[in-house]
């Protein structure tokens, strides 16, 4: 409550009027004296009222109706009102309690009783505000504690994600190694027994060569899965980086009939990568669009970097900056069909794939994950059915003079 307590008089009795001023003036309130309604109002726009003393009967609107008005103006704060009547019959004070009006006095009153009343409703406003107070100080310690949880659900999937992907490439950097060299020894006899004369056999050993080298590749995918050692950093512009996955991508989107644009904004600060492996996983990505885009009547592929805070990507068609902060986004947006909920909450788990079955072995997600965490970045998606998918890749700037790690 502020300093001096204000209280509004609307009285169009001047002897009254001027009697409970005086009053509540010794009392050492402030009082404000409104002859009518339309006065009373303009100063409630004005002021700061903590108290109303209402006269029942006034000249353009009776008391009972600009009670109501009153406590409406006050909006969700509690202002008391004390209704003057002249009126003893029970009725009446119904009618005044009904009204929204928190006590009354009859007249003629007793000076003591008045003071006692206004007091009573003043340690009411008191304790409603401390109240009020109270729950917003409440609210705003929920608000923290809520931010708080999500921070902390986020750090737990997080470890739990990194834990996985940790004890998986364990896993899988053994598998891979005991299949290598099987698959080694498989393809190169069966090339050594290709051609052959007979076109049934030609067949049998031209397919064993493919199933051969497309389980090579799978374990290729699976040792780079595997692989989190040190990372050979050097600085690199965000435009060039750009350009080697393009000049690897460009005539495989155009072949697609695939339109695709690339924006790249200005003045970017240079990053500390390994350049290798941050190409692969924008290839990653972009086989990935180019693949969702495969039979769309209107196939649209859109790559922008730019500065950004981390905050999820915009859908196609808009797209708006994220403004200056202490990250560079790569973002990778299609308008195919999109990515249904279930897989996109395990969309970086290893061999998660929305591909036909012998097309895809899922691997091409974790591994970025895998590569951007490492660079102590951000892998985002943004989805919706029917309209697209945006995946960012936030890297984090870091000083020139000073590179981290290794």
């Amino acid at each position: 409550m502020h300093n001096q307590i204000t209280i509004l008089i609307v009285e169009d009795d001047p002897a009254i009027a001027e009697l409970v001023y005086i009053v509540l003036k010794e009392a050492g309130y402030h009082g404000l004296v409104a002859p009518t309604a339309a006065d009373a109002l303009a100063i409630m726009a004005a002021e700061t009222i903590d108290l109303v003393v209402l006269d029942w009967m006034l000249p353009d609107t009776p008391g009972v109706q600009i009670c109501s008005t009153l406590k409406e103006t006050a909006g969700r704060g509690f202002l008391p009102v004390l209704m003057l009547t002249a009126r003893g019959e029970v009725s009446d004070r119904v009618t005044a309690l009904d009204a929204g009006a928190d006590d009354y006095l009859t007249k003629p009153f007793y000076i003591e009783e008045l003071l006692a009343r206004v007091r009573a409703l003043l340690r009411i406003r008191q304790a409603e505000l401390e109240r009020d107070a109270a729950m917003a100080a409440l609210e705003v310690q929920n608000n923290a504690l809520r931010e708080a949880n999500e921070q902390l659900c986020a750090a737990q999937v997080q470890l739990v994600q990194n834990s996985r992907l940790a004890a998986l490439g364990e896993l899988v950097a053994g598998v891979a190694h005991e299949l290598n060299n099987p698959l080694a020894i498989i393809l190169g006899n069966a090339e050594l027994l290709s051609p052959q004369h007979d076109p049934a056999d030609q067949r049998s050993v031209a397919h064993i060569i493919e199933s051969t080298r497309r389980a090579r590749r799978v374990v290729q995918s699976l040792a780079t899965f595997a692989r989190r050692g040190s990372m050979a950093k050097e600085w690199t512009a965000p435009s060039d980086l750009v350009e080697r996955v393009l000049d690897l991508k460009r005539a495989a989107l155009r072949s697609a009939g695939i339109a695709f644009d690339v924006a790249c904004q200005p003045d970017l600060p240079m990053l500390w990568i390994d350049v290798p492996q941050m190409q692969q996983v924008l290839l990653n990505l972009l086989s990935n669009a180019e693949q969702a885009l495969s039979g769309r009547s209107d196939p649209f592929l859109r790559l922008a970097v730019v500065r950004g805070d981390g905050d999820p990507p915009p859908l196609l068609p808009a797209y708006e900056p994220q403004g200056d902060g202490a990250l560079v986004c790569f973002d990778v947006a299609d308008n195919g069909p999109g990515i249904p909920t279930h897989v996109l909450e395990r969309l970086f788990q290893p061999f998660i794939t929305t591909r036909p079955v012998g097309q895809g072995s899922g691997l091409g997600l974790a591994i970025a994950y895998g590569i951007v965490t490492q660079h102590g970045g951000q892998l985002l998606v943004a989805s919706r059915l029917d309209q697209g998918t945006t995946v960012r890749v936030a890297l984090p700037v870091v000083s020139p003079g000073a590179p981290p790690g290794p």
